[in-house]
């Protein structure tokens, strides 16, 4: 099974929807790729944080179907020249359709309305940059259809990326209306201007971004393309409807919900031709070596675009029984001016794959393409890895709960047990700021040796000192935290026989090992001359 076939599959996995056959393949291919795994580890702790964010963030009926369509069109349209990392662009899929307000912070805010008014407001000064060195377009094409207007504000793109921003208005000034870029939208010439090979039927359109508009009825927003065949063309951009806005952070500070039910369309005509000129990108090809906790790691290519930066490297792991999953390269420093992690806020969020040992893998930054760099520091924070340390427990589902035992020295404890299809049961661990790991990989089997590893995790941020921190207490404000680990401590899992008829009867639970996060202080200079 490749990365992109787990990547198909992966809501479906989520939510306990696929045959064994399936199922076991998709843990396979986890149990062998280290990236996917580390990944769905940290995808899992993204849905753990949206689902704690339940009093202020209210996840619609028909959210992880509509994720699916979304990632199907965002990660398929670019599988053969982007090779999409398979679990952040989900995760960043998330941020950007849905909940605009539960990506990470950059900064200290009080609240997500807070944040997401800054986060506007650097996007404005960015594309008035933009225009003022000549990279970007202030552009004014409007449309009207059923009293409302639609205006493309300005684009700017390059051979990574193209950002559209728009603006809706509601003439009769009665409700706030969005592109829904999966629902109503279409590239009328994306078959003639993108090259995506055999396949035609995804959209160029990857991603969106909301964006804070202090009027009731306008929307603000931007929308994010592939890059066009093309140094220069048009984007022939078609709406069929416009999707009403039920709330936003910033409507009142009790309209944060995004509310459940059926979405509401305004059905219209808006039809745009959008000239496109793309700005090349600065290349520096680099081969750079280092290591990380024994492991070689070596940075490639610098990819410096008005746009974003994105720095290509890979890196090989020597321990089999210590494998590192992801690496956390913190910022890039360029002559005392740092840049951050887009953490998929820039629309393009990266790239991943696996080859001969090698995982070859981008970070995305804020652009230093006005800083001209001659040399640039890479500030390595962290790394993940996955231990090897196996155990097996026995589970006896004719005997009272709880049930208890022990591993690595900490108690794992089964609370709660409801046996059917599905079988419902609630995992708890103890927490110890000393806890020998951070996040258990686990799976639960029945007498076939049937089962799953997929469960909703919550749990617990504990900084360097052992300061434990609640997760929704924290989502927002993680930057502030001094070496940050999230530690699983409840876990709600799902399991289910191919044979709707028959009861999943667990006997047991199997580990295969844990993950644990190392920090550093590592800083490796690259010269770009």
């Amino acid at each position: 099974m490749t990365c992109h076939e787990v990547q198909e599959q992966i809501i479906d996995y989520f939510e306990g929807n696929l045959d064994e056959t399936s199922k076991k393949r998709i843990e396979h291919h986890l149990h062998e790729c280290m990236g996917c795994q580390a990944e769905m580890k940290e995808l899992q702790q993204v849905i753990a944080s949206l689902e704690s964010e339940g009093e202020s963030i209210q996840v619609p009926d028909d959210f992880m179907r509509n994720v699916r369509n979304k990632v199907a069109k965002s990660q398929g349209s670019r599988q053969k020249s982007y090779k999409q990392r398979a679990m952040i662009g989900l995760a960043a899929t998330l941020f950007l359709t849905v909940f605009v307000g539960t990506a990470v912070a950059t900064n200290s805010f009080v609240s997500v309305i807070d944040w997401w008014k800054d986060l506007s407001n650097k996007q404005d000064e960015q594309m008035q940059g933009y225009v003022q060195q000549g990279l970007g377009e202030k552009l004014n094409l409007a449309a009207e259809s059923n009293g409302v207007k639609v205006t493309i504000t300005s684009v700017v793109s390059d051979d990574i990326q193209t950002l559209i921003y728009y603006e809706i208005d509601d003439r009769n000034k009665e409700n706030k209306y969005m592109i829904n870029y999966t629902d109503g939208l279409k590239i009328a010439n994306q078959d003639q201007d993108w090259n995506f090979d055999d396949d035609l039927s995804h959209s160029p359109v990857t991603n969106h971004l909301s964006l804070y508009s202090e009027k009731d009825h306008v929307f603000k927003g931007r929308l994010g393309v592939a890059p066009m065949s093309a140094d220069k063309g048009t984007i022939r951009l078609e709406l069929s409807k416009l999707e009403k806005v039920i709330n936003t952070p910033g409507d009142s500070d009790t309209s944060q919900n995004v509310t459940g039910g059926k979405k509401e369309f305004l059905k219209g005509d808006w039809h745009f031709d959008i000239p496109v000129k793309k700005h090349p990108s600065i290349v520096h090809n680099i081969h750079v070596e280092s290591e990380i906790d024994g492991n070689p790691i070596i940075f490639e290519k610098l990819t410096i675009a008005p746009t974003i930066t994105v720095l290509s490297y890979r890196y090989l792991n020597e321990n089999p029984n210590r494998r590192m999953g992801q690496v956390k390269i913190s910022s890039l420093e360029s002559k005392g001016k740092y840049v951050y992690d887009q953490l998929g806020l820039g629309g393009y969020v990266g790239t991943e794959s696996y080859e001969s040992g090698w995982n070859s893998a981008e970070a995305t930054f804020e652009s230093l393409y006005f800083e001209k760099p001659t040399d640039v520091k890479i500030h390595i924070g962290s790394a993940a890895f996955s231990v090897v340390k196996q155990a097996k427990f026995e589970i006896d589902s004719s005997k009272s709960l709880p049930q208890s035992f022990e591993y690595l020295g900490n108690q794992i404890t089964i609370k709660q047990m409801e046996v059917g299809n599905p079988t419902k049961i609630v995992m708890t661990e103890e927490l110890d700021p000393k806890r020998a790991y951070e996040m258990l990989d686990y799976r639960f089997y029945d007498k076939d040796g049937y089962g799953s590893s997929g469960a909703n995790v919550d749990g617990y941020y504990i900084d360097k000192k052992g300061d434990k921190y609640k997760l929704n207490e924290t989502f927002y404000r993680l930057n502030e935290l001094d070496h940050p680990r999230f530690f699983s401590t409840e876990h709600h899992i799902e399991l289910s026989r191919e044979n709707k008829q028959e009861n999943y009867v667990p006997v047991g639970i199997e580990i295969e090992g844990y993950t644990v996060t190392s920090f550093y202080d590592k800083v490796v200079k690259i010269s770009l001359e």
